[in-house]
């Protein structure tokens, strides 16, 4: 799992739109309700889906299973929530227990890379 600056996710990004990578681009997410919504709205996810870790976990696999080539999950936690300023760098939707589910779907993927933008 790799954490870059914010900035950094237009360059990936120009590059999904030119079609030279596969990009999927999870924005926001100030608590891990909305973590859920915006990465069931985002990826697609079936409306069953379970609203929990192990749900989250689940979904995802069934998104990772789908792609036959290399692929990039970015996900920008605070990019449409307000920052946190109880937060060490007032991030805002940085969750340590879905930033757990990402890093072992990262691990069981070698072709995914997971891309965290702080802020």
């Amino acid at each position: 799992m790799i954490h870059i600056e914010a900035a950094g996710v237009d360059g990936l990004l120009a590059r999904a739109v030119a079609g030279t990578d596969h990009v999927h681009l999870v924005d926001g997410g100030a608590d891990r309700e909305g973590i859920y919504d915006h990465f069931a709205e985002a990826l697609l996810f079936p409306e069953h889906f379970g609203r929990n870790l192990d749900a989250l976990m689940d979904s995802l696999r069934d998104v990772a299973d789908r792609h036959d080539a290399p692929w990039t999950l970015v996900w920008r936690p605070g990019h449409h929530d307000a920052p946190d300023p109880g937060r060490p760098g007032g991030g805002a939707g940085t969750d340590p227990a879905v930033l757990e589910v990402l890093a072992d779907l990262d691990d069981e993927y070698p072709d995914l890379s997971i891309v965290i933008a702080d802020r």
